[in-house]
């Protein structure tokens, strides 16, 4: 039987564990190929603090010169690394037994068409929203895409975790899709500082309070039907998360009205909506405006006395402060429209309600629809 006592009285020898190390790998037939300075501050440098760093912070949080040598052995049927480093206080080990990677997640063709690695579980309740706007980062600054959401953070547990695991999955799946890559890396503090604490804190559980301290990939992937999935994935070395925003392709709601019509409308009812198409979360009026707005100056012009009230709306969807600048920046772009091909800027004036006067409910996405429009308002 050993003396477990005198065991216990040894004290560490970083070039027993050394020696020991080297016999057994060279009786394995492995090879050394190098020996030198662990140089720690490469793990936890910005590019490998999470990813190794974090998950293999047992074995590479050692003194910075600790002694350190990597053996591969290459074996018929499988090749293994071994990383060994030794200071004065203890030893640190890394085993990689050499696998090709073998996607475990596939996508789907149903929203929110991403599926959990094998293997990993939600930390909370997926949160799914019929209708709401994301920022997406794009590397140079925040794209805003409206849709239904959806909202996921996810782990495997503290020891068995991958954040390499994840991020290969993900790969697979936009590949899968044929999604392209928009962004990865970190987002800068400037910008992340820059989004609402109102969104940071509606997704707080997929995309954190931090977006800068975390690397962040963004895919894009074009569906059918024009609809356009964007992806925001957080890959950290203890969780993950992912925002998916499903955009679908606009969808005309009302039909282009001739200056006839509008001057009909305007006689009986006083007020006729018309559709005007904007840039996303913008008040840029998009070039598909331009039959409707062209209608719009020829009743001005067909009636020089004629003076409108130019009123921006929204849906019920984000902050109402937010909805009501947005709409009044929005009627003030058409009143700069109409200015600008010749019409006096005095027969017209601009105003936004925001979602103050709903003409259809809120509760359905054709409803919402309805509601985000413009105005024309007989003064």
């Amino acid at each position: 039987m050993a003396d477990t006592s005198a065991a216990a009285d040894k004290t560490f020898s970083a070039l027993e564990v050394q020696r020991n190390f080297d016999g057994v790998l060279a009786a394995a037939g492995g090879h050394k190929v190098f020996e030198g300075k662990l140089l720690r501050d490469i793990y936890y440098g910005p590019q490998l603090e999470d990813e190794i760093g974090g998950g293999f912070i047992d074995a590479v949080n050692m003194d910075q010169d600790a002694a350190t040598t990597v053996y591969v052995v290459r074996q018929a049927d499988r090749t293994v690394w071994v990383q060994l480093a030794v200071d004065s206080n203890g030893a640190g080990l890394v085993v990689l037994d050499a696998v090709p990677f073998k996607a475990t997640a596939q996508w789907s063709g149903s929203f929110p068409h991403l599926a959990l690695p094998a293997g990993y579980s939600d930390r909370n309740a997926p949160q799914k929203r019929d209708f709401d706007a994301f920022p997406f980062w794009n590397g140079e600054r925040f794209e805003q895409v409206e849709g239904r959401t959806w909202a996921q953070d996810f782990d495997k547990g503290e020891h068995a975790y991958s954040m390499h695991e994840v991020r290969r999955n993900l790969e697979a799946m936009m590949a899968q899709a044929g999604g392209r890559k928009v962004f990865e890396g970190r987002i800068p503090r400037e910008a992340a500082d820059g989004v609402p604490q109102a969104v940071k804190a509606a997704y707080s559980h997929a995309a954190g309070f931090s977006w800068q301290d975390y690397d962040t990939v963004v895919y894009q992937v074009d569906l059918a039907e024009g609809r356009q999935l964007w992806v925001h994935a957080r890959l950290e070395y203890l969780s993950a998360g992912w925002v998916m925003v499903e955009r679908k392709g606009f969808t005309q709601t009302a039909a282009l009205l001739p200056a006839d019509a509008l001057k009909k409308q305007l006689d009986s009812a006083g007020r006729v909506a018309i559709q005007v198409n904007f840039a996303t979360d913008k008040a840029d009026i998009l070039p598909t405006s331009e039959p409707q707005l062209a209608q719009v100056l020829e009743l001005l012009r067909a009636d020089p006395s004629l003076k409108l009230s130019i009123e921006g709306h929204t849906d019920n969807s984000g902050a109402a402060a937010h909805n009501r600048s947005l709409s009044e920046a929005r009627a003030a772009s058409v009143v700069a429209a109409l200015a600008g091909k010749g019409i006096a800027a005095e027969r017209l004036q601009a105003a936004g309600f925001g979602a103050d006067k709903p003409v259809a409910d809120n509760g359905s996405e054709e409803g919402r629809a309805r509601n985000r429009r413009v105005e024309l308002v007989k003064r």
